[in-house]
C-alpha cells in the first residue's frame, strides 16, 4: 500500500507498507525508488510488516532545494523510523541506501535497530589502490561523473543498469526504472554522485558489527576484496555474493530466501545479546 509521511514543512517521503509483525525496512539506491524492490517486499510481507520509501527528491517523495546529501538522508531514515514508530526494525539499504543506514549508524547508533542488512556498496566509495573493495580509484570516479556530466542522468542511468543484469533485462522493468528515475532533478542526481567520492564510513561499519546481526550482500566481481575487507573488519558478519548489483531483482527467489533466513535469526535472538547469540538462539 502507497502511504504518505510528512517529515518536516518542505518534506513527505512516500512509502510502500506490506504485512504485519516486526518491521523491515528496504532502501533503494541512486535515483531508484521503492518500486525496485517489488520481487523482494511481497516475500518478506508475509511474515514481518516490510517497508520501503522513495527518498528525498526521488520518486513519489518531495523535491527539496536543500538537504540532498547523505547526511540528511540518514536524518531522513531517523525521522522515519520515529516518526512511524519502527521499533525493532531491521534495515536493508542497496546501493546508495547502504550509504543512508550508515549515515543513521553514525549519527543515532543501532539502539533502535535488530540488524543490518548491506547490499551491494562498501563502506567507503573511493578506492585508494586496485586492491581494495570501492566504487573506483579517484580518476576513474573522476571518469565516471565527467560521462554521467556528458550523457545526462537518464542515458548514465539506463547504460549502468544494464551493467547490473547477467541476462538482458525485461525491457518493461528498464522503461519503468527509467521513468522513475526521471523524477530525480538532475542537479541533485549529479550531486550525489559527486559527494559521494569522500563517503568514508569504514568505522561505523567496524562499530555496528560488534552491536547487531549485519548481513554483506557482495556482487560476484567484489567477492576477493569485499570478503577480505569484511573478514578483517566486520568478523560476526555474515556474507551472501550474487552475481550482479541488481541481482535481489533478477534472481529474487534465491535472495529472498537467504535474506529470510537472516531476517528469522536475527529477530529470534535476544536484543541483549545479539551478537553473542545469533544464529544459534
Amino acid at each position: 500500500m502507497k502511504k504518505r509521511l510528512v517529515i518536516s514543512d518542505d518534506l513527505t517521503l512516500a512509502y510502500l507498507d506490506y504485512g504485519a509483525g516486526k518491521p523491515v525496512i528496504f532502501i533503494p539506491g541512486w535515483t531508484y525508488t521503492a518500486k525496485v524492490f517489488a520481487r523482494n517486499l511481497p516475500a518478506f510481507a508475509g511474515r514481518y510488516r516490510v517497508l520501503a520509501y522513495d527518498q528525498r527528491s526521488h520518486g513519489d517523495s518531495g523535491v527539496t532545494a536543500a538537504g540532498n546529501d547523505f547526511r540528511q538522508h540518514g536524518a531522513d531514515l531517523y525521522e522515519f523510523i520515529n516518526r512511524l514508530e519502527l521499533d525493532d526494525c531491521l534495515i536493508a539499504g542497496w546501493s546508495f541506501g547502504v550509504c543512508t543506514a550508515y549515515s543513521y549508524f553514525e549519527q543515532f547508533g543501532s539502539a533502535g535497530v535488530r540488524g543490518f542488512i548491506s547490499i551491494d556498496e562498501p563502506p567507503k566509495i573511493r578506492k585508494e589502490n586496485g586492491m581494495d573493495w570501492g566504487e573506483g580509484e579517484e580518476d576513474e570516479l573522476r571518469a565516471g561523473l565527467e560521462m554521467l556530466t556528458k550523457l545526462g542522468h537518464l542515458k548514465f542511468f539506463e547504460n549502468y543498469l544494464y551493467h547490473c543484469y547477467v541476462q538482458k533485462p525485461d525491457p518493461d522493468f528498464v522503461r519503468d526504472m527509467l521513468s522513475e528515475a526521471a523524477r530525480t532533478p538532475e542537479a541533485v542526481a549529479c550531486e550525489l554522485i559527486r559527494t559521494s567520492f569522500d563517503l568514508d564510513y569504514r568505522e561505523v561499519a567496524r562499530r555496528i558489527d560488534k552491536e547487531i546481526p549485519v548481513m554483506q550482500v557482495v556482487r560476484e566481481d567484489w567477492r576477493k576484496a569485499a570478503g577480505q575487507w569484511i573478514s578483517e573488519n566486520q568478523p560476526n558478519a555474515r556474507i551472501y555474493y550474487m552475481p550482479a548489483h541488481l541481482s535481489f531483482h533478477e534472481f529474487a527467489e534465491d535472495f529472498n530466501a537467504h535474506m529470510l533466513e537472516f531476517v528469522d535469526g536475527s529477530y529470534s535472538c535476544p536484543r541483549s545479546s545479539l551478537i553473542a547469540s545469533f544464529p544459534g538462539c
